[in-house]
């Protein structure tokens, strides 16, 4: 929960009261806010705290009365507001087709002169009070909507967004669970400033004459005053005037101070950096092959760079192969080309997975993540969402099971395998350790039994101890599964002591037999202890 802030504290005090006084005054005053019962200009007294206007309505009435219209105005306009900029933000940040309409819809809106419209549109309407708020509502939505979309273009390529999609995350779902969240100060900070700009925007309209003049509200209370000669002839503007100004200039204070946060961008700014991934699979379905990957001259491209030359290589079930290599040397690309992370147009060659086409998206024999193979990213902490337990994680990535008890007794069962207690479930990802969290991925990973596992560099954020302790805890969950491991490492060490077979990468390209045999041997003379 959001710590307040002593302005924040100030601002939400101040709000209370002013919807208090909306709420809970009109009962207190005996007179209607319309009827002419007393004489004119009578100063405050006990049957009429603030005194009477120049033709004998109580005052007092009149503003608990105008609380209500002007705050209603200032929140329907600026729910309207924020719905619209929020709605269309991401959908403009997240769809390619839908982002040239509603970013060029929003460009003709900011150009266009907003308070000329309202005027005219509030001259020809009569300047009701749903009038006002739909105008203000469909008018000022432009401005944060390119901001949300801005972010929105920016977090729909992080990895876990990626994940989510590749998890066959809906649409829907996807936008109000993972990018939603990440947006929250945006959405905060819209309604804030619109409920402020729509306060003033009402009474600056009914100080002008333009609006309901049977509606009682704080800008038409001082329209009321200004236009009496008599209220400066006397004291009358003490309780004419300064009631309704004061009562403007404290809900625009209020609101100001309410949306000061001197932690908002930062924790905002963390949020962007938190990257995280979830899964949502299901069960595994299929039968054993003997190859449970096959990589059949497999070449990888962006634009005119060739960043993996054609190779060919298979991976046997329940074998462990590693792509090892420099840094830059493509065993993550070929890694991800395998899994269908990189775009179809960009990869060439045959890449099957338990007999299924990575990349005939319209085929019914096509691989399906999670089902037919998962993969682990390098960093633990990028492949959990970091606004969601781990418990929760692991329920949505079983869809076999239909109850909750069902999905928390194989989330238990998963983390007791990789020596983990139930209580991880209840926590943040935040809250665990760098191989608590390795561990927590792994099982997240078996959690559905695929026949295929890709890890790339599982366990290279971690120190050496824990690091050899996850590897072997990984290994041994392969061979138990009878899974097949694909390993991108730089753990050469590792690599020669667990692997079936090793594919050395330089630039891109498969090292030959000879190459790759000087190449291990020269790695065996650099760590002597290493098992044959």
């Amino acid at each position: 929960m959001m710590r307040l802030s002593w302005s924040q504290r100030i601002g939400v005090i101040l709000v209370g009261l002013l919807v208090c006084l909306a709420i809970v005054g009109p009962m207190l005053s005996s007179q209607s806010p319309s009827s002419i019962e007393a004489d004119r200009l009578l100063p405050p007294s006990a049957s009429h705290w603030l005194g009477t206007n120049v033709i004998g309505q109580d005052i007092f009435s009149r503003l608990v009365h105008g609380a209500r219209t002007t705050l209603f105005i200032g929140v329907m306009a600026a729910g309207i507001s924020t719905v619209l900029s929020v709605a269309l933000g991401l959908l403009a940040g997240y769809s390619k087709r839908l982002d040239p309409i509603l970013n060029s819809l929003a460009n003709m809106l900011l150009v266009l002169p907003s308070l000329l419209l309202i005027l005219i549109v509030a001259s020809f309407t009569g300047g009701g009070n749903w009038q006002l708020i739909l105008t203000l509502g469909l008018l000022t939505w432009p401005g944060f909507m390119k901001l949300i979309r801005a972010s929105i273009l920016s977090l729909k390529e992080r990895e876990f967004i990626k994940a989510a999609q590749l998890y066959q995350g809906k649409t829907g779902y996807i936008l109000s669970r993972h990018l939603l969240p990440f947006i929250g100060p945006l959405v905060r900070t819209k309604f804030i400033l619109s409920f402020r700009d729509a306060i003033a925007m009402e009474a600056s309209l009914s100080f002008i004459g333009i609006g309901d003049p049977n509606t009682v509200s704080w800008g038409r209370m001082l329209q009321d005053a200004f236009s009496r000669t008599q209220t400066f002839m006397t004291n009358a503007w003490l309780w004419m005037i300064v009631p309704p100004a004061a009562a403007i200039l404290l809900i625009t204070v209020a609101l100001a101070l309410l949306g000061e946060s001197k932690s908002t961008g930062n924790r905002f700014t963390a949020k962007l950096r938190r990257k995280a991934s979830h899964a949502a699979a299901v069960n595994v379905v299929g039968t054993e092959d003997a190859s449970a990957v096959i990589v059949q001259d497999v070449q990888v491209m962006y634009g005119a760079k060739t960043i993996v030359q054609p190779i060919s290589f298979t991976v046997k079930q329940g074998g462990i192969t590693s792509l090892v290599g420099e840094s830059g040397s493509g065993k993550t690309t070929m890694a991800r080309a395998i899994y269908g992370l990189v775009p179809q147009q960009s990869v060439e060659g045959t890449i099957k997975i338990n007999g299924h086409d990575v990349y005939m998206q319209d085929e019914p024999s096509t691989m399906q993540r999670w089902v037919d193979a998962a993969y682990i990213f390098q960093d633990p902490r990028n492949s959990f969402n970091p606004i969601m337990t781990i418990g929760r994680q692991f329920y949505e990535a079983m869809k076999l099971q239909t109850t909750m008890e069902d999905k928390r007794a194989a989330a238990v069962a998963a983390l007791v395998e990789v020596q983990l207690g139930e209580h991880v479930l209840t926590q943040y990802p935040h809250q665990l350790s760098g191989g608590m969290l390795s561990r927590a991925l792994i099982a997240l990973a078996l959690v559905n039994k695929p026949k295929v596992l890709i890890a790339d560099e599982p366990t290279g954020a971690l120190d050496p101890i824990v690091k050899r302790e996850v590897f072997d805890l990984l290994v041994r969950k392969v061979k138990e599964h009878r899974m097949a491991l694909l390993l991108i490492t730089h753990d050469l060490p590792a690599a020669l002591h667990i692997s079936d077979e090793i594919i050395v990468l330089q630039e891109g390209r498969r090292l030959s037999n000879e190459q790759q045999e000087q190449y291990l041997r020269q790695s065996k003379q650099l760590y002597p202890h290493t098992a044959e």
